[in-house]
């Protein structure tokens, strides 16, 4: 899975901010629709254009995406969608 295609599919979504680190090369997913009483923000961290890792929220923590058993751009995708749907709720 390459992470400029996934940036690319991130920046099409209207609920979406990229943010990038200011001390690394490193981005965030934000999510801009979400309510004030959720206090996190980001819905992919830690993306790395050059890589293919990326971290995502599971269960009250961040997890790899390996770990989640994601593998392509379609399902980080469908993840992403779930996490935005249960923020802006």
């Amino acid at each position: 899975m390459d992470n400029k295609i996934l940036l690319q599919k991130l920046a099409e979504l209207p609920e979406i901010r990229i943010n990038k680190h200011d001390k690394n090369e490193l981005y965030n997913a934000e999510c801009i629709t979400r309510k004030p009483h959720h206090h996190r923000k980001n819905v992919v961290g830690n993306i790395r254009p050059t890589g293919s890792s990326f971290i995502l929220y599971n269960n009250g923590d961040w997890v790899s995406k390996n770990k989640l058993g994601i593998k392509t751009i379609e399902e980080a995708m469908e993840w992403v969608k779930k996490d935005i749907e249960n923020l802006s709720r």
